[in-house]
């Protein structure tokens, strides 16, 4: 056994620690204390190979080599620095450098030899074409094992990988285990990955590349840096999950960008907190017209993974290569992840989550399961920033504890979407300290932190200021088919007007329907005030969350708050349910208030105990009821189709940038009156921190100038799923706000 010692390096950049150990040119080392020094070439980069594994060429590192060790120079084909979200604004000094090292590129289906650090790759045989029987150790930080590039076709089987140390961006599939990129055709079967690290997927895939995953086990668990580690690691705002989600976790598992695929069959993926199979950016559906995530008889879940030990019990048990792997939820995340408008298809999946089973958010994204079985410790499902997404479920089983569906929407961000459950069991287990009956679908105020490199969010429910307003949202939905039903259904929309449409079709249904005022709870049930400030975690355990934000003072439970809403039924406001049943019943539990309710006959409605709906319309097998109380049994029917009468803001649009920047869209005639009613308007809050949109004037109506207050307008020119909107409005510096004026004539 010898000893080996890393004295000093020479690095192209020392902007950053991803730096400093991706761009080492030259090295001063000691082998049993006898120094010596390497240097590569000019356009090379240095890696150190232990006993064919590659570590860390990092000054005061030291390793123990059993057999021998290299130090290898690498021709460094991609390179570059970061453009995409973290790091807008950032400064020069303040971004990492990528330079991008690999155990085996592969480049326009021939390897790179020059870039690639073979000796990694141990036992089988590897070629240009495919990879048999290897074993690949990769034990250093944001260093990828296998890039598959230029639409290569390659082939991985019967193969273990191994990468631990924290990834450099998986934004850009920097230090991912496995790779394919532009155009690339990849196929995995019958193999294990694992990595422990910070942002460090497992697979990443991107630019039209498609990944299929059979028969193979991916498991990526959190990284044990201490607090200097983490604070130091780039890029920042992606080496957490987003704040705004209300959940803890560092590392996807996988990460599929642009219109890349990553499609699964009998496989199991899991990552310990974050997501497992995720998507970030994607190009929507509408354009590509392929799923982004395709997934089949696959366990997909947030928590630890194991070979099953006799006698132990689990969340769940799945073999997969002949081998019994034993999973138990656990830690904080989501499975899966949906963006940008892109489309899910799941079918005979188990999807387990101490937190989400999906988040949706941007875009008309939509996901579908088909005959399977998914289990929720929080809220099933979660939208935000939405255009449109629908959730489908069929034949399918699900287990919740707070909620099947919550919809965000409101001041901070507007959003609106869909589920549609066709015969499904929902259950609600466990005990929720938001309802104690469970909540099918809720349509709530966005408490949407905005960018995720914030780590902030201060409560501040207002729902006792709302006032009637004509700004609106485009209405959410959630239809209920052929099954039997039960949990309770709210709307506590209040700073914009928007409708939640409920449809049962074929069902019966017991639950409670109305708007709702709505303020957060913590995880006892207790409210929590205005005022209150929730922060990133702090408190660093091993293989769990990294401490972060320490000297703010956060809770482990803080981000858990996060979309914890707990409802009490009001008269309607801005915040409208339209309810309609079709050949179903509906026990009623408990008063509500809805704007409609639509009915095949009065003896549709039932009660255990006298219960009262307050409607402001009414329709029984199409006949609309005046004004009065209607009765069946212990329901009572309370109608009031007065007029009433709402004020004009001009507001048609408002929320908030990516960069946190408040922006409104106010409508005005040249008379300087308002009328919010005279323009609709289409956008997107983008990565980039701008607001991408298109007006259209509704009929009767001109547009004839926009005047900008805090921001600046110019034409469109991007392409890809921004090539639908016309203009784009750019905050000023330093802005906090900004605004368009939109007169019409």
């Amino acid at each position: 056994m010898k000893k080996l010692e890393i004295y000093n390096t020479k690095v192209i950049n020392d902007y950053t620690t991803t730096a400093i150990a991706s761009t080492v040119t030259a090295a001063e080392i000691a082998i049993d204390g006898v120094k010596e020094e390497v240097t590569a070439k000019e356009g090379q980069v240095l890696v150190l190979i232990v006993d064919n594994a590659q570590r860390d060429l990092i000054p005061g590192a030291s390793y123990e080599v059993e057999n021998e060790y290299k130090i290898v120079p690498v021709t460094i084909y991609r390179k570059g620095g970061p453009s995409a979200a973290p790091w807008i604004g950032a400064k020069e000094e303040e971004k990492a450098s990528y330079y991008f090292r690999q155990g085996l590129f592969v480049d326009h289906g021939a390897i790179v030899e020059d870039a690639s650090v073979k000796d990694i790759l141990v036992g089988g045989s590897f070629d240009a074409k495919k990879a048999d029987g290897i074993t690949l150790k990769a034990l250093g930080t944001h260093f990828n094992g296998i890039l598959i590039d230029g639409e290569s076709d390659y082939s991985i089987k019967d193969s273990n990988f191994y990468a631990y140390g924290d990834g450099g961006d998986d934004l850009a599939g920097w230090g991912a285990t496995i790779m394919a990129d532009n155009k690339s055709k990849l196929s995995i079967e019958d193999s294990y990955i694992e990595n422990t690290g910070a942002i460090r997927c497992a697979l990443y895939v991107d630019n039209t590349s498609i990944a299929n995953v059979k028969d193979t086990v991916i498991y990526t668990k959190e990284t044990p840096d201490t607090y200097e580690q983490f604070q130091n690691l780039t890029p920042g705002m992606m080496k957490r999950v987003p704040f705004a989600l209300g959940m803890e976790g560092t590392i996807r598992s996988l990460n599929v960008m642009a219109d890349g695929q990553g499609k699964f069959k009998n496989c199991i993926v899991v990552s310990t907190g974050w997501g497992a199979l995720s998507t970030d950016s994607g190009t929507a559906y509408d354009i590509c017209g392929t799923y982004a995530l395709e997934a089949e008889d696959t366990l997909g879940g947030i928590g630890t993974l194991e070979p099953a030990q006799e006698g132990k019990e689990y969340t769940a048990v799945k073999e997969v290569n002949g081998v019994k792997y034993g999973f138990t939820v656990g830690g904080s995340g989501y499975v899966t992840y949906a963006d940008s408008g892109i489309h899910n298809l799941f079918k005979h999946v188990e999807f387990y989550s101490p937190d989400y089973i999906q988040v949706m958010g941007s875009g008309r994204s939509g996901s579908s399961y088909i005959d399977s079985y998914l289990l929720s410790g929080h809220t099933a499902f979660m939208t935000q920033q939405t255009g449109g997404g629908t959730f489908e479920l069929t034949n399918t089983t699900l287990d919740t504890v707070d909620a099947l569906i919550q919809m965000k929407s409101g001041a901070a961000n507007t959003g609106f979407s869909n589920i549609i459950v066709d015969n499904c069991k929902i259950n609600f287990s466990g005990t929720s300290t938001r309802d104690a009956d469970g909540i099918l679908a809720e349509l709530v105020e966005s408490d949407d932190a905005g960018n995720p490199g914030i780590t902030t969010y201060t409560i501040n429910d207002t729902p006792e200021e709302a006032v009637l307003t004509k700004s609106s949202v485009a209405d959410s939905s959630a239809v209920f088919k052929n099954g039997t039903y039960k949990g309770n259904i709210y709307n506590s929309i209040y700073n914009y007007r928007q409708a939640l449409n409920v449809v049962f079709e074929n069902a019966s249904y017991t639950g409670m329907i109305s708007s709702t005022t709505a303020v957060h709870v913590d995880l006892a049930g207790a409210l929590v005030p205005n005022g209150t400030v929730l922060n990133a975690f702090m408190g660093s355990e091993e293989y769990d969350h990294c401490n972060y934000a320490a000297d703010k003072g956060g809770m482990r439970d803080d981000a858990k708050m996060i979309g914890r809403f707990k409802h009490t039924a009001s008269p309607m406001k801005n915040n409208l349910i339209n309810v309609t049943l079709t050949n179903s019943k509906w026990n009623v539990t408990s008063d509500g208030y809805l704007n409609s309710l639509t009915i095949d006959a009065l003896t549709d409605l039932a009660a255990d105990h006298p219960v009262t709906i307050c409607t402001k319309a009414f329709c029984v097998e199409g006949k609309a009821y005046e004004s009065g109380n209607y009765n069946n049994g212990n329901v009572t029917v309370s109608v009031d189709t007065s007029e009433i009468e709402i004020p004009d803001n001009g507001v048609v649009d408002a929320g908030q940038t990516y960069g946190n920047v408040v922006y409104t869209l106010i409508a005005v005639k040249e008379d300087g009156s308002f009328d919010s009613e005279a323009v609709t308007v289409k956008r997107q809050n983008y990565v980039d921190g701008k607001l991408y949109f298109t007006l259209t004037p509704c009929e009767g109506y001109e547009i004839s100038s926009l005047a900008s207050e805090g921001g600046e307008i110019t034409e469109n020119t991007e392409g890809g799923e921004l090539a639908i909107y016309e203009k784009v409005l750019a905050p000023f510096d330093g802005a906090k706000e900004m605004s368009i004026t939109i007169t019409v004539k």
